[in-house]
């Protein structure tokens, strides 16, 4: 079973001191003095499903994250899209609400760099490149450039990568960005390099939004429940002899119809230990 069986508030989520959820309860549920318990469960096996967390873009000063206006991470992009987001799905440029007609993606802000993610996140370069196609639905005028390490798309995306490289008004360039900084009236500049041209690159744009990597969301926490995690925050795959088992991001970067799948063959296998099945 799933545990705890019941909703929970997310209190980092919430404004500080607000209680509008008891109010808007109609059924007198929410309890927010309610104090912390620890319960006991002993059980046959254990799936670890815990998910991930944006990698923090702040610790890439070189990015301007949090400092310079219109520069967003991913998932606030993908918040940006969203029908239920702050815009009602408009994209629009977060410091005074314009239209976006030019923006930058970075791709792997934060991954594959020893200095902060030495892994590949796996899922930033389809993210990006879908990102890239809701600004074109928004807009077919805007013009949408994408600084890469290399295009990686695991699985059957082959497809969409050449599609949305066939955009007329997309412009896909294989090198790293070095600074970003505020331009005028809410602009962004982009400092970059394009390897393949062996030239810098200048930019003046809307919008930046980095693709940043993925943590595990246990990540920080030396041990769980009796798990040693590894060296990056996962949960290691020598733990199933011990009847742990992990599912997606808990387990390595992962998409989320691969961690649907995996998540799939980890509850079969906990069933199976429960049963005595090797």
């Amino acid at each position: 079973m799933a545990y705890p069986p019941r909703y929970v508030i997310d209190r980092p989520a919430c404004e500080p001191g607000c209680s509008k959820c008891v109010a808007a309860c109609k059924y007198g549920a929410i309890d927010l003095d309610m104090k912390t318990q620890e319960i006991e469960l002993e059980v046959a096996s254990v799936v670890v499903a815990t998910g991930w967390k944006p990698y923090d873009a702040s610790k890439l000063t070189n990015m301007g994250f949090s400092s310079v206006p219109n520069v967003i991470n991913n998932i606030m992009m993908e918040r940006l899209a969203s029908v239920s987001g702050p815009t009602k799905g408009k994209i629009l440029r977060p410091s005074d609400q314009k239209p976006v007609e030019s923006v930058v993606f970075v791709q792997c802000a934060g991954s594959r760099d020893e200095n902060h993610l030495p892994y590949c996140s796996s899922i930033c370069c389809l993210g990006s490149l879908k990102h890239a196609k809701y600004v074109l639905e928004q807009n077919p005028e805007a013009k949408v450039h994408i600084f890469y390490i290399d295009i990686r798309t695991p699985g059957k995306y082959e497809d969409f990568v050449v599609k949305v490289q066939a955009e007329p008004n997309v412009n896909m360039i294989k090198g790293k960005v070095a600074k970003i900084i505020a331009g005028k009236e809410g602009g962004v500049l982009v400092e970059a390099e394009d390897i393949l041209k062996l030239s810098k690159v200048h930019l003046e744009v809307d919008m930046v939004v980095l693709a940043t990597g993925m943590e595990p969301s246990l990540k920080g926490q030396a041990q769980v429940a009796g798990i040693k995690l590894d060296e990056y925050g996962f949960v290691p795959m020598e733990l199933q002899q011990q009847g742990i088992f992990s599912a997606g991001v808990a387990k390595w970067p992962a998409d989320v119809n691969s961690s649907i799948q995996d998540s799939t063959g980890a509850a079969l296998k906990a069933i199976q230990t429960t049963m005595g099945v090797n």
